[in-house]
């Protein structure tokens, strides 16, 4: 790297004569000259001292590179060194030389060592030398100033001016040419002030180039304030002269006016006569003789006409330059040919009367007549009118010119649309009685003063159009302002609002009233006062729409809403717009399944009435949820036995505070189950529906179970109860049940639930409630026996798959059911399906939606469960898309605590932590396997296909792309499994169905999951890692006795690892979505016929109590956690007495590890909306939200950016 020159260097040892030797006398005094001057600059030393470089400024602005190379090192010989530069000489130049007398100088300079006392320190001699200016004299400058004649291409006819410098024999015009002086290449010769007015002078050639040396710059041409950029010029040293050689001074000149005369001819005329006043010129009053008056030819230059310019009669030219500057209007009048003009004696008193004044304004008048009636002077005063509309709060402002009389009347007013345009003589209406040049003057001292109110108020000089707060604003804060400025008259219409801030804050009131026309809706009143006066609902909540901190009343008041409680009221408000009457400002209707909606509206202020009506619907409703929540803790009851509910000895729930147990239920309810069936009693006597999402395995079926039984001994007592003793004309005993809903819907229940759990439903029917006549559907009207109407004649519960109802849905929808119950209600999630329409088309009062997972991949999950079981609680898919689902996604806490308050009243949810701490021990491992090298490479080689593929077809991330994307990662899932599967195309249960092509394909369902025993032809393959792991743990398994459940979603797979179970001697039982008799496999399980029970996902993850088996095997992950855990509790639930261990096998290093990770960040957003996990206080009234974890999760059940994540490296 280059360093500093060090003391000592080698040029310190060279001698002027050896420089001189090398580049000549002339280049060392040249290059000596430009070391003085410093042109030198940023030296650098490298190659062990032998190369020196720098920069050397040369003339004009021109840099070059200089270097300096020693050729040897021999202390005994004279420096041999060569030198380059980048300048045309090239080598051995004057900036070689100045850069080695540079360096020597340097060299020379002692160590930076303290001086001894009284001496001075050799920095400090540096640094003086640094800070002495050395002055080299400048060359002067002068310039021709001659009377060019003018041609066709070049300058006009009059003064033109060529720059001259000063040479050894006078004034030379070579090399000071205005290109010279333009581009910077007299800069270090000539002063720069100097310098400075020549430039100017060149821009005002009228933005031509300057192509000849000779070019000139015209004084015809240039502006008016050539003058004052020549005054500075010759005040610096510029000298004018009228030729290079010989010339005359050329004079600048003072006190020349223009103007008028008017003169009263005999005749009565008035004559107005161009005429210019010389007597303040010194020059020329020089010249005058006493009783000898001369006359002197002026002749004009510019146009318009800025001065004039006369011969002396000393050669002399004599510039005069009008003072003060002319006007437009003068320039013209001088411009001319000195013609008169000539009022006759008969409109002389029109002119004075109309034209007059105008006239006095536009030209200075130099003499006039005394018996011309001169007009009186007047005042130009600016003025700002302010007008308010006080309807809309609507400012606008207008500014206009005053002319004032001496008396202080207003003669005349003009307007001016921009105070702005006017400050720059940009005026449209030129009128003859208007000073121009005035207004101008006076719009710009009245900007002047505007100005610096820029930043905290509007721009004034426009024409305002203000709206709302900004004009209270404007009244309230800028017009105070301007008031104390007083330069300038201000106008405030009469009658505006008196705009000031409210002192007190807004409160907010609601109330509700009975709905006469519907009994089960009300009226929800919301009001927002602030002192006497009352905010509009739609004012308010426009303002908080928009973000503008305060509203503006009618009054003028204005109220600050940048509050928690308005921002709260405003996102209600707006939540709940699809309630707003239409024919009520401010009012909502409202049914009891808005609750929750109304339990935080009321929390923001004060209730000013409320019905007994609603009391008593919405208080008991809010007071069963609290209630069943609140029960969600550890709690005791009887220990389960073998069933959901507490064994069927005995009944419990008959103390205060909700309906008693049923009396024919045979079932021990605990604590919370209690609960949960009294809030389930209440909403179906009230009319409304909800969601019981307990988690698997707490007994929601006897929960329904008891609601139904308590409906049909309400019936029986209702059937042989008489309606009124007509002795005493008095009412039969009521119950709370007929204050909230007079007539149960009629019919029997109906419970629609999988396939798989019907049988379990009728089962778990005849054990905790054998006196209900249950009747199950299972086949199609075309091969029963009976139609659903005889059916329904005569059963109290009928229960059927989701399939039937579909097949059937004109026969069920005939229907009148007094209660609709949807088992595992997630098989309606999709509201799009044709499924889900049926349920939504059943005739019953209500409608109970049971499932553990509510939410599995998105929010719209939970759209389609309460829009079946509390249709109308949220607003319609798009808008809840808007109002909840997309917020939610991105991360708003506020908008997840919302949904939860709003659904609270009609979702109960309970976890086994909550309430079942008597439930054994769960323990769940992740088994690692490690493929096969074979496996690892078909793996490997499959992955980086579908690898290249998905990320090209993801680009376009459109519904067919994430459609072969899906299909894709189901293949790499498969390979992860068993490549044998991707090499005929295993079946795949998640649809519902086996599919199976190729040459190892089948043609039917039997084939697909082969019946035990049945073999597939040809030679068996070899077990895949995850099947030697399942080996390896089930036989000390089984043989101690323990029962186990294996998952895999891959049916083919599954039967697979079927046969490969009974090669090695475990009984088995298996099921997938082609069993036919479910119930007698389920059945023949459970009376211990098999120690290993198979089951695709699909088919029974759900619905089923197996609690006899305590192991648990996932063969395959899914992304979806909530039907791993639907899966793992069909045997960790209520009745299970064992401690239950959960193995989940996961092939290593495989596509699996990412769908385990991909699983528990779906599993936080049902946490959170579903179970409320990571609240948090928020410091208000049921304020709590939500703590969000990394990013918003998908709309859909994978997005495009979760399959890139589980298929890139």
């Amino acid at each position: 790297m280059a360093r500093a020159i060090r003391h000592d260097d080698w040029p310190v040892r060279l001698t002027d004569d050896q420089i001189i030797r090398r580049v000549g006398r002339g280049a060392f005094r040249r290059g000596l000259d430009y070391a003085r001057k410093g042109r030198v600059r940023g030296i650098g030393v490298a190659g062990n001292g032998d190369i020196i470089s720098a920069q050397s400024k040369g003339s004009g602005t021109h840099i070059y590179q200089t270097m300096v190379f020693r050729k040897q090192h021999d202390q005994r010989s004279p420096e041999a060194w060569a030198g380059n530069c980048s300048c045309p000489v090239g080598a051995n130049c004057k900036h070689v030389a100045a850069l080695l007398i540079t360096a020597r100088s340097l060299a020379q300079e002692e160590p930076h060592v303290a001086a001894p006392a009284g001496q001075v320190a050799p920095w400090e001699s540096r640094l003086a030398g640094l800070l002495r200016l050395e002055r080299t004299p400048h060359r002067r400058m002068a310039l021709e100033i001659i009377d060019d004649p003018g041609s066709m291409w070049g300058n006009p006819a009059g003064p033109s001016m060529l720059p001259l410098i000063e040479g050894k024999r006078g004034w030379n015009r070579q090399g000071a040419s205005w290109s010279q002086i333009t581009s910077g290449g007299l800069d270090d010769e000539v002063d720069p002030e100097v310098i400075g007015v020549l430039r100017e002078l060149a821009g005002m050639a009228g933005g031509y180039g300057f192509y000849y040396a000779d070019d000139r710059v015209s004084l015809v041409t240039a502006p008016a304030r050539v003058w004052e950029v020549l005054r500075r010029g010759v005040a610096a040293g510029l000298t004018l002269t009228t030729a290079q050689r010989h010339g005359m001074p050329v004079l600048l000149a003072d006190g020349l006016r223009g103007g008028i005369h008017l003169t009263r001819e005999d005749n009565g005329d008035i004559a107005i006569t161009p005429a210019l006043e010389i007597d303040d010129v010194e020059e020329l009053r020089r010249l005058q003789v006493p009783g000898l008056r001369l006359s002197f030819s002026l002749m004009p230059i510019g146009d318009p006409v800025h001065g004039f310019y006369t011969w002396m009669p000393g050669r002399e030219l004599l510039l005069m330059p009008l003072e003060p500057r002319p006007t437009e209007a003068l320039s013209r009048v001088l411009r001319g040919d000195g013609e008169a003009i000539t009022i006759p004696a008969g409109d002389v008193e029109r002119f004075e009367t109309e034209h007059l004044e105008a006239l006095t304004r536009s030209l200075p008048v130099l003499s006039a007549d005394t018996s011309i009636r001169m007009p009186r002077p007047m005042t130009l005063r600016a003025a700002l009118a302010v007008h308010v509309d006080t309807a809309e709060h609507h400012l606008s402002t207008e500014w206009s010119i005053r002319y004032v009389g001496e008396d202080g009347e207003v003669r005349s007013s003009h307007a001016l649309p921009d105070l702005a345009a006017a400050a720059e003589g940009r005026v449209e209406d030129r009128t003859a009685s208007r000073d121009i040049d005035g207004e101008t003057r006076l719009a710009r001292e009245v900007l002047n003063h505007l100005l610096p109110l820029a930043g905290r108020h509007p721009a004034l000089w426009q024409p305002l159009d203000l709206r709302g707060m900004d004009t209270a604003r404007f009244m309230t804060e800028t017009l105070p302002v301007l008031r104390e400025l007083e330069a300038f008259d201000i106008e405030v219409d009469d009658d505006v609002p008196d705009y000031r801030e409210a002192e007190a804050a807004p409160v907010i009131t609601t109330s509700v009233s009975d709905d006469e026309d519907r009994p089960d809706w009300f009226s929800l009143s919301v009001r927002v006062h602030v002192g006497q006066e009352e905010i509009p609902l739609a004012l308010l909540m426009a303002a908080v729409a928009t973000g503008e901190p305060e509203v503006l009343l009618e009054s003028g008041t204005w109220v600050s809403i940048d509050r928690p409680e308005i921002e709260a009221l405003a996102r209600l408000m707006e939540e709940g717009r699809e309630l707003a009457d239409p024919q009520a400002q401010g009012e909502l209707r409202v049914s009891a399944l808005h609750a929750g909606y109304y339990e935080v509206l009321e929390s923001l202020g004060v209730i000013e009435q409320a019905t007994a009506r609603w009391k008593e619907r919405v208080g008991r409703l809010l007071e069963r949820a609290r209630a069943a929540e609140a029960a969600g803790e550890p709690s005791g009851g009887r220990s389960v036995e073998g069933n959901d509910a507490g064994g069927t000895s005995g009944r419990t729930g008959e103390g205060a505070g909700g309906a008693p147990v049923p009396e024919g239920m045979r079932a021990t309810l605990r604590p919370y189950q209690l609960e949960g069936y009294r809030w389930l009693d209440f909403l179906r006597q009230a009319g409304l529906g909800g969601v019981l999402a307990d988690d698997m395995g707490l007994g929601k079926t006897v929960q329904v179970l008891a609601a139904v039984q308590r409906l049909a001994e309400e019936r029986e007592k209702a059937e042989g109860q008489a309606p009124t003793d007509v002795g005493t004309g008095e009412d039969s005993e009521s119950t709370d049940s007929d204050e909230l809903n007079e007539q149960d819907g009629t019919g029997p229940v109906l419970v629609i639930a999988p396939t798989s759990v019907v049988g379990s439903w009728v089962e778990q029917a005849e054990c905790f409630c054998p006196n209900l006549r249950v009747r199950a559907v299972t086949r199609t009207a075309a091969k029963r026996e009976e139609t659903l109407e005889q059916i329904a004649e005569g059963s109290d519960v009928v229960v059927t798959s989701y399939t039937i109802a579909r097949l059937c849905e004109e026969e069920f929808i005939a229907q009148d059911w007094a209660w609709v119950v949807c088992d595992e209600a997630q098989f309606v999630k999709n509201h799009t399906s044709a499924t889900y329409k049926t349920v939504r088309r059943l005739r019953a009062s209500s409608t109970i939606a049971i499932t553990g997972t509510p939410l599995e991949n998105s929010l719209m999950d939970l759209w389609a469960l309460m829009s079946i079981a509390a249709p109308g609680l949220l607003p319609d898919p798009e808008r809840f898309g808007q109002v909840y689902r997309k917020p939610i996604d991105r991360g708003d806490t506020e908008a997840l605590g919302r949904l939860r308050r709003r659904m609270r009243p009609f979702l109960l949810r309970r976890t086994k932590e909550q309430v079942a701490a008597d439930l054994p021990a769960k323990t769940e491992q992740v088994l690692a396997v490690e493929l096969s090298a074979k496996h690892r490479k078909a793996y490997d080689q499959r992955l980086a296909r579908e690898r290249q593929r998905i990320l090209g077809l993801l680009e376009e991330d459109t519904a067919q792309s994430r459609f072969i994307a899906l299909k894709a990662l189901t293949t790499l899932r498969q390979m992860a499994l068993d490549p044998e599967l991707v090499d005929g195309d295993g079946g795949n249960d998640g649809a519902g169905k086996t599919v199976a092509r190729g040459a190892r394909g089948v043609k039917d369902k039997t084939a697909a999951t082969p019946s035990k025993g049945q073999r597939r032809s040809g030679r068996r393959p070899s077990p895949s890692a995850k099947v030697e792991v399942l080996l390896e743990h089930l036989g000390p398994i089984v043989s101690e006795g323990h029962r186990a459940l294996i998952f895999s979603q891959f049916t083919r797979y599954l039967s697979g690892v079927r046969e490969h179970l009974e090669d090695a001697g475990v009984r088995t039982a298996y099921m997938d979505g082609s069993t036919p008799d479910r119930q007698k496999v389920i059945d023949a399980f459970r009376a211990g016929e098999a120690d290993v029970f198979l089951i695709s996902l699909k088919a029974g993850g759900f619905g089923l109590t197996l609690t006899e088996a305590d192991y648990v095997f996932l063969l395959d992950p899914w992304w979806n956690p909530q039907a791993e855990e639907q899966a793992v509790d069909r045997t960790h639930r209520i009745g299970q007495d064992k401690p239950v261990m959960v193995y989940r096998l996961v092939s290593a290093d495989t596509i699996e590890e990412k769908v385990m990770a991909l699983k528990e960040k779906k599993a936080e957003l049902f946490a959170r909306v579903v179970e409320g996990a990571g609240e948090v206080e928020t410091g208000g009234e049921g304020g709590t939200g939500a703590a969000m974890g990394s990013g918003g999760l998908s709309p859909a059940a994978l997005t495009a950016a979760e399959i890139r994540e589980l298929i890139e490296g």
